[in-house]
């Protein structure tokens, strides 16, 4: 099977999970050259299917399909296009199929699935940046923190990383694309070459998302409390500190004179509870908080925002601390195999 049909089938399946009705579906896709075949656990039951994929099927590849359902028993015909009189056919015979959009038809013993409501895909348009979009880029920052998030449902991605299903599943996508995801052979769904992803993520973020998030900068009204900044309550889970100043609650390391917040809270809380004033050439900058998952310690961004700041300060010092905080807290994760979840 080419790269072509095996795109197909991972875009069919995926655009399939982001379905409601398909939520926590389990899929497997066991490639053996010229034969594909996949497993779907649905509704309390495990299907296997032969499969057929192709870009295009149209009325004169009906009687090819017939012929070929009688041969490769239980068939499910992928296509990334699937014309309507080829799915009458294919129903009317009870052999099921699934389009790349996530339309699908499955008639088997007492199970009916019949889904035929989903827009066209373009499986031209190049689908690799996707991935690297400002919505890709807080999809995949919860990636490099943990793999698991990549195990989880579509929409409880969605929801956590606060992105369109329809986001999740062009990421996905893009990543299976470029070569990044991958199914092993019990099923899981693991990230490769996470360090050359990671170099990517740093640079998207810095030139394309951080920018985005800024709310602003602002200085203390009071200058002494500038000088003693790590006694300053933050609102748990909801302000942290980053950059320098996360660096050095995390390593001990670091005199920062300017400041990083990440915070959910609006500018008036800020101001109120923190004793700030807006300033446009104020020490302390503040950027809205793009992630959900608070595993981490409570007053510090994550790992991989702290390094990902760290990096493009330029200054000696600053990158060596973020080389220790990468070898440290995230080289295991992102060069072995355990997750940050797995730390204590």
């Amino acid at each position: 099977m080419n790269a072509a049909e095996l795109r197909i089938i991972h875009m069919a399946l995926d655009s399939l999970e982001a379905n409601p009705l398909f939520q926590g579906m389990w899929k497997y896709v066991l490639d053996e050259g010229e034969d594909m075949e996949i497993s779907l656990y649905a509704r309390d039951r495990t299907l296997r299917f032969k499969t057929e994929t192709r870009q295009e099927l149209r009325t004169r590849h009906i009687p090819y399909l017939l012929e070929l359902a009688q041969k490769k028993q239980p068939l499910m015909v992928i296509g990334g296009k699937i014309y309507p009189d080829v799915k009458e056919a294919l129903r009317q015979q009870h052999i099921p199929y699934l389009e790349a959009n996530g339309n699908i038809s499955i008639q088997q013993d007492e199970l009916f699935i019949w889904v035929d409501s989903n827009k066209a895909v373009n499986l031209h348009k190049g689908r690799t940046n996707r991935a690297f979009t400002k919505a890709g880029l807080r999809v995949l920052f919860h990636f490099l923190m943990s793999e698991r998030f990549i195990t989880l449902p579509y929409r409880e991605i969605a929801t956590l990383t606060a992105t369109s299903l329809g986001n999740v599943t062009n990421v996905m996508n893009a990543l299976r694309e470029a070569g990044y995801l991958y199914d092993t052979p019990m099923g899981e769904l693991k990230l490769r070459n996470k360090k050359q992803l990671l170099d990517k993520w740093v640079a998207g973020y810095e030139q394309l998302l951080k920018p985005a998030i800024e709310i602003g900068t602002f200085r203390f009204i009071n200058q002494q409390d500038h000088e003693t900044w790590r006694r300053v309550p933050l609102e748990n889970k909801k302000s942290l500190w980053g950059a320098e100043a996360g660096a050095h609650l995390l390593t001990g390391q670091l005199r920062p004179h300017n400041l990083v917040i990440y915070t959910t809270e609006s500018r008036n809380d800020l101001i109120n509870h923190y004793r700030l004033m807006r300033d446009p050439d104020g020490y302390i900058t503040v950027y809205q908080k793009f992630w959900n998952y608070d595993g981490f310690r409570s007053n510090i961004t994550p790992p991989v925002l702290l390094y990902a700041d760290l990096l493009h300060t330029g200054d000696a010092a600053t990158l060596s601390v973020a080389q220790r905080i990468y070898d440290e807290q995230m080289k295991e994760t992102i060069e072995g195999y355990r997750s940050a979840f797995d730390k204590g």
